[in-house]
């Protein structure tokens, strides 16, 4: 029986919402579109990234059964860290809302 290997290989690439100037459209207003959505696709990603890190430390602060093994990888985070990010998740929120209001209006 073969060993499965769940590690992903490094890939290295660059961000998709890092915008370089050279690979914008040279349409002014597509360009200007292109950069919009970037940012609303990046803002998007930031946020589900830390609403996951609020929802893994929720996990980990739960209480486990006898029978089960802890999970050595699942530490809470600190209060501080806590607040923190959802900080960090409510500012992202109203740029976001300004960035899609923007789209709409646009």
């Amino acid at each position: 029986m073969g060993v499965m290997d769940h590690t992903a290989r490094a890939c290295p690439s660059k961000p998709f919402w890092l915008i370089e100037e050279s690979q914008l459209p040279p349409d002014p207003e597509q360009a200007r579109r292109y950069i919009q959505l970037m940012s609303i696709a990046g803002t998007s990603l930031a946020m589900c990234v830390i609403r996951n890190l609020l929802r893994c430390d929720r996990v980990a602060r739960r209480p486990k059964p006898a029978h089960r093994p802890a999970d050595v990888d699942a530490r809470p985070l600190s209060p501080t860290q806590v607040e923190g990010l959802r900080a960090a998740l409510y500012f992202l929120r109203q740029y976001g809302d300004g960035l899609l209001q923007a789209e709409r209006d646009g």
